[in-house]
């Protein structure tokens, strides 16, 4: 059984209520308290660090956002900023996930 599949049967084991709140507090780079979910909370930023999405992070990026603003530049300014802000939250997850992956033993 690889790390991935481990993993994959460690998570599969905890709770949906668990789950939500693990994918939310390592989204946000909360801290985690319980040492169980914390090991669990890097094996999931490792997992999520490697998906086919989030290695070329900034290739798809940087032309989304510049896209999607010239679009919301082309309606009310507050549609601009729910662009600036989604994509702040993209860059802060990405960042947050890439801290966390570091954080534990290699998946």
């Amino acid at each position: 059984m690889t790390n991935v599949d481990v993993f994959i049967a460690d998570w599969n084991t905890l709770e949906r209520a668990e789950r939500k709140q693990l994918r939310r507090l390592v989204r946000l780079g909360r801290p985690i308290e319980n040492p169980r979910l914390e090991r669990l909370a890097s094996s999931y930023a490792q997992y999520q660090r490697s998906r086919i999405w989030a290695r070329p992070f900034w290739a798809w990026f940087a032309p989304g956002v510049i896209v999607a603003l010239g679009i919301a530049s082309q309606l009310p300014p507050v549609v601009v900023g729910i662009v600036l802000a989604l994509g702040a939250q993209a860059v802060l997850t990405n960042r947050n996930l890439r801290r966390r992956a570091r954080m534990g033993p290699a998946l």
